[in-house]
């Protein structure tokens, strides 16, 4: 139940939003200073993608992060769940810490910015933040493997003669990864047993520890449920069509070649997301993403080159996106920001 509040003045509600602008420019400072994008990169993603390949595929970022709000309301419990329209700038705000900041820091930014916004409780913030990782890698490898197994069975691909195998083992990690989903408390639970075995729950710090671990473990079983998790796996598959759409309608418009269909598309740009989820990548993936892109494209026949410059130049759209919408992010946050 909410609590009556009053209305914040206009200098409350500017000096909000004047730290949640100076908090979006100091994530982003360290991607234009080292990031590796100059204005030379910008302009010539820019120069090759026309207005009917670029609307499309803002229209998609921009729902993906509906999709990606709606599920963690769904993944949070019912008593410390904010409206969708609180969590959408959260997660605007949330990707952008993710997307530039390196080793995957700013995954933490969901249980600051979402308590801050909204009061979410960090254990439930925490478990909501896990299990949506969780539901994303399942989602990546099911579209790979989806992907493997249909240019298996097109033929378009017989010099390839692993597709089938490697689409039947991405699937079988696919299911691993959508099980361990629903028990994540498992594995916290092993902390707590591993605790108590070597007789540590006596001490101060193991009695920290087992009270964290229960409070995680608690939480984890709540996003976990049946109902709440069913939904969440169908906003995550959702999620992950839309943002293959996304490559696919990008690579296209860059130039990669009209032999490129959806299956070749999620097959190129789920390598991409594998690889730049190295925990070492560079500012806003930068590297590891295109290594990925031009891996999976090169194996479908796409020369170096293209293969460069479309990964590079998705990747570029991609963050002028994310940078945009991040910023809009922190502007909602500010004047949703309420005291309690």
């Amino acid at each position: 139940m909410d609590v009556p509040q009053s209305a914040p003045s206009g200098w409350v509600l500017a000096g909000r939003l004047l730290v949640s602008l100076a908090i979006a420019a100091a994530v982003m400072t360290p991607l234009w200073l080292w990031g590796g994008v100059d204005r030379a990169t910008l302009e010539m993603t820019w120069s090759r993608l026309t207005l009917t390949a670029w609307l499309p595929a803002f229209a998609l970022h921009a729902f993906l992060y509906v999709v990606r709000s709606w599920r963690f309301a769904v993944l949070l419990p019912a008593d410390v769940r904010p409206p969708q329209r609180q969590l959408l700038p959260v997660c605007a705000a949330h990707t952008l810490a993710t997307f530039v900041l390196p080793a995957k820091t700013g995954e933490a930014t969901f249980v600051l910015y979402s308590g801050r916004t909204s009061g979410v409780p960090a254990p439930a913030a925490v478990a909501a933040l896990v299990v949506s990782r969780i539901l994303d890698m399942a989602s990546v490898f099911l579209g790979l493997g989806v992907a493997c197994v249909a240019m298996h069975v097109s033929g378009s691909w017989p010099a390839v003669a692993w597709f089938l195998p490697a689409g039947l083992v991405l699937l079988v990690l696919a299911a691993a990864g959508f099980a361990l989903a629903a028990r994540g408390d498992s594995l916290v639970a092993a902390v707590g047993w591993f605790v108590r075995v070597l007789r540590l729950s006596t001490t101060k710090p193991g009695q920290w520890l087992l009270t964290r671990a229960d409070a995680f473990a608690a939480a984890l079983r709540q996003a976990g449920s049946p109902m709440r998790l069913a939904s969440a796996c169908a906003l995550s598959l959702l999620a992950w069509l839309v943002i293959f759409l996304f490559c696919a309608i990008l690579a296209r418009g860059l130039g990669i070649g009209t032999q490129i269909g959806l299956a070749e598309a999620t097959f190129g740009s789920a390598l991409a997301m594998v690889t730049s989820l190295v925990p070492l990548s560079a500012f806003a993936n930068f590297g590891t993403f295109e290594a990925g892109w031009v891996g999976g494209f090169g194996l479908l026949g796409v020369d170096r080159e293209t293969a460069v410059a479309t990964g590079v130049g998705l990747h570029v759209v991609q963050l002028v996106h994310v940078v945009f919408l991040g910023v809009l992010g922190h502007i909602g946050m500010a004047l949703w920001s309420r005291r309690s």
